[in-house]
């Protein structure tokens, strides 16, 4: 036994950035780690040669199982489902955290259009560098079926993101921006910082105040949150943190975090915000980031 945890522990970072990226749950990535620990613990790893290759494909096979049950909880979530954030100080951290654009929340929404086998064979592809042949192995699919479920997912996602990624120091100039504007009622403020188009998806999956669906518009947008600024006590506070190693926004109330929000721009503009209000999928505590990068070591 202290062999398989041995070997399981080696891989298990890598394991979980894999299962997260499937799964935009790091609860559910955790999950599906102790199932793949319980199944590698009745391995014979003597006949393993390669045990990275042997977990990932035991943990891919779970994600995809676990993702047809997300699937499912979705038809009857109330309002908007949105990934489980992972969330991180920004004061204080011991260094600084680039998560890769794959991992950025937007992209993990973006993903949710995918279906299972599809999200598995594009992370698998072009996240995590695996060649279709590998794919094939792990998905029980010929080669070319994997290249045909890779080209279908990364049109989706081509279709689904804004033409070019936005830097970090953009974002966080942006969201403080916003933040401020929030905090003092400028509304023209707000505007400017939005794109016409713009949208707020909110998820509060019943348990939390949330739109139940898209607020679309940038003056809808901009009056929604200067209605939130207004409803909020006196004793609430916001601040800029990491989420999935872009910047974005924490509200807390009291010592309870009661909300995230992320920023997704398009140039210089916000064109979506994400708002994480659900208390099953927010951190009881603001730690670390769940890795440096999905590619391979």
């Amino acid at each position: 036994m202290n062999d398989h945890l041995n070997q399981f522990e080696e891989w298990r970072d890598y394991l979980e950035r894999l299962a997260y990226r499937m799964l935009g749950s790091r609860s559910d990535a955790d999950d599906v780690l102790q199932e793949a620990f319980l199944r590698w613990s009745r391995t014979d790893t003597d006949d393993v040669k390669l045990p990275r290759a042997y977990l990932a494909k035991i943990v891919t096979r779970l994600c995809i199982d676990r993702r047809r049950e997300i699937d499912v909880r979705k038809e009857t979530y109330i309002g908007p489902w949105l990934p489980e954030p992972i969330v991180q100080q920004m004061a204080g951290a011991d260094r600084t955290v680039e998560l890769a654009e794959t991992v950025s929340l937007a992209m993990l929404y973006v993903l949710e259009r995918l279906s299972p086998v599809e999200r598995a064979a594009y992370v698998l592809r072009q996240i995590f560098d695996y060649d279709y042949g590998e794919i094939a192995e792990i998905l029980q699919k010929s080669a070319t079926n994997c290249r045909q479920l890779v080209s279908r997912a990364e049109q989706r996602v081509v279709n689904g993101r804004p033409r070019f990624a936005a830097a970090a120091d953009d974002v966080a100039r942006i969201s403080g921006e916003f933040l401020r504007a929030c905090s003092s009622g400028d509304l023209d403020g707000l505007l400017q910082l939005l794109t016409v188009d713009a949208v707020m998806i909110s998820d509060g999956g019943g348990k939390a105040t949330a739109a139940r669906r898209p607020v679309e518009g940038a003056d809808r947008v901009a009056r929604f949150f200067l209605g939130i600024v207004r409803k909020t006590p006196a004793y609430g506070r916001a601040q800029t943190v990491l989420v999935n190693g872009q910047p974005g926004l924490a509200a807390w109330i009291d010592d309870v975090l009661v909300a995230v929000f992320v920023f997704d721009l398009d140039g210089d503009r916000i064109r979506s915000i994400f708002a994480i209000r659900n208390p099953d999928k927010l951190p009881s505590q603001v730690g670390e980031c769940i890795g440096p990068s999905g590619s391979r070591a």
